[in-house]
């Protein structure tokens, strides 16, 4: 999924991930989702978005993530999309160790050319910049945690925020 290259748009984009079926908070999150101009979402509770996905007024990238065996066919395990000229990296991360830290993921975002990496699957909010490459991770939706992110043709900008 590319966008026109529109290097002078502010950029809002809603990023969620690890939902693991709690479509309740992700329903309460519609009026944020539907007020950005994109959706990202980064694995596990993918089943969850695909649920509310025709309540979702905004461009949705979802990939799958490591507990949504289940969707296997349906959905890939990455996807690139550009904001403005920057190209992103949407993952879960799993296969690409997040666990352990970000160094699969930054090898990736070198070689792709990548300027931002959204990823899942740790469960913590991340936002660090390493080698000019950022790396967000909402945190877990199930506990409440997601991101709010900015860009405007040079800098993405992070917010952790929390839903009850």
């Amino acid at each position: 999924m590319d966008d026109i290259e529109n290097k002078n748009k502010q950029y809002k984009i809603v990023v969620v991930s690890d939902s693991h079926g709690d479509t309740s908070r992700l329903e309460r999150l519609l009026p944020i989702i539907n007020s950005a101009d994109y959706f990202v979402f980064c694995g596990d509770g993918a089943a969850d978005v695909m649920r509310l996905r025709g309540r979702i007024t905004v461009p949705i990238v979802c990939v799958k993530g490591n507990n949504d065996f289940w969707l296997k066919e349906q959905l890939n395990d990455s996807a690139t999309v550009t904001f403005g000229g920057a190209k992103a990296l949407v993952t879960h991360g799993h296969k690409y160790g997040a666990r352990q830290g970000i160094t699969t993921l930054l090898e990736m975002a070198k070689l792709n050319d990548y300027k931002i990496v959204f990823f899942g699957h740790t469960h913590k909010y991340t936002d660090v910049i390493h080698s000019g490459i950022h790396f967000i991770n909402s945190g877990a939706l199930c506990n409440g945690s997601y991101a709010i992110v900015t860009y405007d043709g040079q800098t993405f900008v992070s917010q952790n925020c929390f839903i009850k």
